[in-house]
Parts: C-alpha cells; structure tokens; sequence
C-alpha cells in the first residue's frame, strides 16, 4: 500500500472528526494580511488553510497575484476559478450572492422600464390622443392601465408601455413581448431575493453550520428534539463530533426511519466503529452501498480491512472509493495530512441541494411578499396582454404617425395622400414634388425641418452622456436602448447593494463583483458612444 494511503488507515480512533471550517480564524489573518503586504501571501494561505470553503480567500489570493501581472496572471485566474467554486460548498455565500443578484435583477428592470415609459412618453401619447380623436371607440384603451393596476403598481407600469408601444417601430415591438414575458418570472424572483432574508432561522443556522463543518455547538443545542430527516441526521452529527455516540446513533436510527439515506448508514457505522464494534460498523457501510454506492463506505471499509491486516482487499476497496469521487478523497486526504490525532474514518453530510430543500420549507413558512404580485395571477395576465397587443397592433387599428421630416402628426384620416418615406403633404413638396411650392415657401420650410432635425442630434449627443440607452430610447432606438439602460443599472444596482449582502463577521461583501460591475459600466458607456456616434452619421438617430 503506498505510504499516502497506509497515513490515512494509521490512527487509531481516539476522537470524532473536528469541524474542519474555521471562518472566524480566516477574518483574522486576512486581516493581518491587509496590515501586512510583505507577509500577505503567507497569512492568506493560512487563512486558505484554516476555511478552504470560504470564497472571500481565494479573492484576495487572486487579487494578490493580479498586481504581480504579468508572472501572476495565470494564478490569478486559478483563484478566481477555485473562489467561484467555493461558492458551490459554502451555502450562506451562494445564497446571499443569489439574493443580491436576483433583488438588482428585478429592481434595474423596473427603473429601465420607468425610465423608458417616461422618455417616450412624450412621443407616443399625442399618437394616441391623435386617434382618440379621430375615432371615438379607441378610448377603451385607456382601460389597459386601469386593467394592469389591478395586478399591482409594476404592472400598471407595463401595462402603460404596452399602450405606448401600440406606436413602436416593428422591431421594437419585441421588446413590449419580452416585458411580459419577464412579468411571468418577476414574481419568483423577486420572492427569491425577499425569501433568501428570512431563511436564516436557528434551524437552517444549524443544520448548514454542522454539515459545512464550521459549528457543532449550535446543532446540539438548537436541533435536539427535532423529528425532521435534516435534523435528525445533523443532529447526529453534531453529538458524534462531541463524543456522544449513544445520541448520535439515537438520531441516525430515528433518521433512518424517515428515510433510507445512504448517507445516514455511513455515519451510523462510524459511530459504532468508534464504540469498538468494527463488525457491525461495516454492516452499516455494506447496508450504505446497497442503497448507493458512495466513496465514504468504501473508504471506511477499507479502514476495517486494514484493522485486519487484509491490505489487498484495503487496497481494493480504497480504489474503489477513489473511483467514485476522486476528489472528495483527495481534498479528505489534505484536510487530514499531517493531524495526528485525526481519526481516519470519512463522514457523510448533507449537500446543497438537502440545504435547498430545507430553505424551500423555510419559504412557504415566510411572508415574502413577491412584490405583492401572484404568480397564479400574474402570467396569465401577462399572456392576454401579450395576446391583445398582436391582434390589435398586427390590424393597423392605430393609424397616427409622425412625419418623418418635420415630426407633425398625421394619419391616413386627417391625410387624404399619404407619401413616400411617410412625410407630410408640406415637406414632400419641399422635398420632392419642388415645382408645385413657391420658393420663398419652399426655403422656408427646408430651414424649419434642418433646425428640427440639429436640435434632435444636439439633444441626442448630449444624452450620451446619460446612463447608456438613455439616447437609443429618446432616438427611437426602443429595444437596443432599453437592454443597455437594463444592463447598466443592474451593474450600478449590483455594485451600490453589495455592502449591504453581507455573510456572518464578513464586511466585505462579494468584493469581486464590485470589479465585474466596474467593466460592465464601462464597457456599456463604450458601446453606448460608439454607436451613437455611428447613426448619427448615417442619420439612423
């Protein structure tokens, strides 16, 4: 057996296995790594050590290399990769990066789309009061927005942009769909990043702090008692860790009889192995593959084989462990080389996806409110309003336009002929049929249109210094316009709320995401520049 494998099996079991995460021990010498840059990469690696599942770590570690660029770039983004996984294994830092995510998600569409209802506001409202006036029967669509304030403020605010948008170009169109479309999911995302702040019950505290290894304390005073599977099996976890092996196997029985969980077999074995009963320890380990092959039974039944001096079937079965999740081995290994009072036998936990389950109780016994929008409700409102909007836009029941030149409203009842490139009568004259206008008239009437169309592109420019789509939408530009101004303030949101989506002693946030935001922002203005510029040459704004 190589030397690796025969460390793991060579201790005897003097203690349950200790809570391997030490988070408050990683504040501290990230800290000292703050005051210390000459001895910065030491006390981070201490730090790595002490909570390898902590993702705030591997940032300052990928920051670290970064300002060595180019030598660090490499390992930079090895930090940076491992610090996105370590999302993956730390449950209140995924959650709360998901509650940031989803609440900046939410609320920078609702203000794009103020701010779009508001700026085009101006353009499309006369359309409509134009053919009000015309014929009578269009005045029902007033009842659109009273229809939407039924269903809450932000979809009377849709609502108001579905009407706007009866007087969008084509292509803009798109946009009043994907609204609605997005109205389906507002609901569940905006119950989300609510539901994410009320989860953090004593219970869910418990549970996630024992199985990711950071507490025990918590669980045994919190869970005992308790009758659910996650509380029972954390709670026998907790009472191994402290030596209490009659509670412990208490608990894994009353867990088993919930449910035959691979997982919970595995523990039970462990707890009778430490009793001394090797033999029946690996009936529960055997009893744990019948269920679900896993790699801690093999690992633990590759102790007992070793216990018996059969290091060949020790060999096989450790082999066997390795081959069903190397890497759970591997990182068992690390956390365990150089411990000499570690007893070398592998526990199971609950996971992520246990830990998703448990909060999705925690979230029908909350109040999030959703917004005050039903889901049940909500969608299918969404799909009527969407409806209407193709039927009756598809018609042409809406005529009033605005003349492409001078920018007077006209349409085909008040406008006997209608021309080419959708002008008035006045500027085709001017523009086209010359020889039908008196000169004097003519010149007068280029110089009205020229003035018009300098004060749109002057007025355009310096809207492009505005957040980015803030010009395309004013230009007409609608659905381009729109998704640029979404995006930027969900950077901006995203950056500004950070602080405030803390974790434990944590006051640093998701300090990555303070970077991402910054290109994103920046790279929107670029965009937003360039193209301005670009159709304003070619007159596309």
């Amino acid at each position: 057996m190589p030397a690796a494998r025969a460390a793991a099996f060579s201790n005897s079991p003097s203690a349950p296995p200790a809570p391997r995460e030490n988070e408050p021990l990683a504040y501290v010498l990230m800290e000292r790594a703050a005051n210390d840059p000459a001895h910065s990469g030491a006390f981070l690696q201490q730090a790595l050590l002490a909570a390898p599942n902590f993702p705030p770590v591997y940032f300052s570690l990928a920051a670290r290399e970064f300002r060595n660029f180019p030598g660090g770039l490499l390992s930079g983004i090895y930090y940076c990769i491992e610090g996105f996984k370590a999302y993956g294994r730390n449950w209140w830092w995924a959650m709360d990066l998901s509650g940031l995510l989803a609440f900046a998600l939410v609320w920078s569409f609702f203000i794009a789309l103020a701010a779009a209802a508001a700026l085009r506001f101006s353009r499309e409202f006369p359309l409509l009061k134009h053919d009000i006036n015309e014929d009578r029967r269009h005045f029902f669509l007033f009842l659109l927005p009273a229809a939407g304030a039924f269903f809450g403020p932000f979809f009377f605010l849709a609502s108001v942009f579905l009407l706007l948008g009866l007087y969008f170009q084509k292509r803009d169109r798109v946009l009043v769909y994907l609204i609605m479309l997005f109205f389906v999911f507002v609901p569940y995302l905006s119950g989300w990043a609510e539901s994410v702040y009320h989860m953090a019950t004593p219970d869910m505290r418990a549970v996630v702090a024992v199985n990711e290894g950071t507490d025990s304390s918590l669980a045994l005073d919190t869970l005992q008692g308790e009758r659910d599977f996650d509380s029972l099996f954390s709670y026998g976890l907790a009472a191994g860790r402290a030596g209490k092996f009659p509670d412990a196997i208490a608990a894994y029985s009353a867990a088993i009889d919930k449910k035959k969980d691979a997982r919970a077999y595995v523990n039970l074995g462990n707890c009778y192995y430490l009793l001394g009963e090797p033999d029946k320890a690996g009936q529960f380990y055997q009893a744990s593959i019948g269920i679900r092959p896993g790699a801690a039974a093999y690992f633990n039944l590759a102790r007992i084989s070793r216990d018996q001096l059969d290091y060949k079937k020790g060999d096989e079965l450790y082999k066997e462990a390795e081959d069903l999740d190397p890497s759970k081995v591997s990182r068992f290994m690390g956390e365990e080389e150089g411990n000499s009072s570690a007893v070398r036998l592998m526990y199971d936990s609950l996971g992520m996806h246990d830990f998703y389950g448990l909060f999705r109780k925690v979230q029908r016994g909350s109040r999030a409110s959703s917004l005050g929008l039903c889901p049940s409700l909500l969608a299918p409102a969404a799909i009527l309003f969407a409806v209407f909007f193709f039927f009756y836009g598809k018609k042409g029941r809406v005529k009033a336009f605005r003349c492409s030149r001078c920018g007077n409203i006209l349409c085909e009842r008040c406008e006997k002929d209608l021309y080419w490139g959708r002008m008035c009568s006045d500027c085709y004259r001017s523009l086209v049929k010359i020889e039908v206008l008196d000169p004097k008239k003519r010149v007068a009437r280029l110089l009205k249109i020229h003035g018009s169309q300098l004060k749109r592109s002057a007025l355009i420019r310096a809207l492009g210094f505005a957040p980015p789509g803030i010009a395309y939408i004013y230009g007409g530009n609608i659905l381009q316009g729109m998704l640029m101004l979404w995006g930027f303030l969900f950077f901006l949101l995203a950056a500004l709320l950070n602080p405030l989506f803390t974790v434990g002693l944590s006051t640093m946030g998701h300090a990555w995401l303070d970077y991402i935001a910054a290109i994103g922002i920046g790279l929107l203005y670029v965009l937003s520049f360039a193209g301005i510029r670009r159709r304003q040459g070619r007159e596309w704004l």
